[in-house]
């Protein structure tokens, strides 16, 4: 079974593509998803706490903007972060992945090169969007901000080199019809 990550910018539209490769019958992984999981974890918030402040955890609680705003403001901590919850998503994968039958799963990050986990990855694909239509999407999906989209697409490595870095590329413009791209991403993937 090939590993496959799948990555893009804020409002690049990856849970949408994700979804057409579910339709197609390769299992999806979200990174995101399964790292918001570690928040409900009582010992990882203490941790949290204990490096973050007490104003990010409230009652056993994560104050998620509280979070954001910080992180999203210094990169440095935003690299403790990161280092504390990348661990415990990959963890997960490798075990929710033994449970799957497809010829390939597929991965979903935002961040995949810029943590360096593409070396996990047999072949990546990369969600192109124009930016003002990602902030668009993002600000409306998160109802948030434009500054607070803007924070996070600028602590993310710039598209361009996401591009370059990758195997593949699906242009998601809101023009494009994006299913011929994705069967046509398959078929390679299957033929390797």
């Amino acid at each position: 079974m090939k590993n496959i990550a799948l990555t893009g910018s804020i409002g690049s539209g990856k849970t949408l593509v994700c979804s057409v490769f579910e339709h197609i019958g390769i299992p999806c992984f979200n990174a995101d998803n399964h790292a918001k999981e570690c928040y409900f974890d009582n010992e990882f918030l203490k941790q949290i706490s204990k490096e973050f402040g007490e104003n990010v955890v409230k009652n056993n609680v994560l104050d998620r903007n509280e979070l954001s705003s910080i992180v999203f403001q210094d990169s440095d901590k935003l690299d403790k972060l990161n280092s504390m919850v990348h661990p415990k998503v990959l963890e997960s994968f490798s075990h929710w992945k033994k449970y799957q039958s497809a010829p390939y799963v597929i991965l979903e990050t935002a961040i995949l090169f810029e943590i360096g986990w593409e070396k996990n990855f047999d072949k990546t694909i990369c969600i192109n969007s124009p930016k003002e239509i990602s902030i668009k999407r993002a600000m409306s999906r998160d109802n948030v901000s434009r500054k607070s989209i803007e924070q996070r697409i600028n602590s993310q490595m710039p598209i361009e080199e996401k591009i370059k870095k990758s195997d593949y590329i699906i242009f998601h413009d809101n023009i494009t019809m994006l299913l011929p791209q994705i069967l046509s991403i398959h078929s390679k993937i299957i033929a390797i």
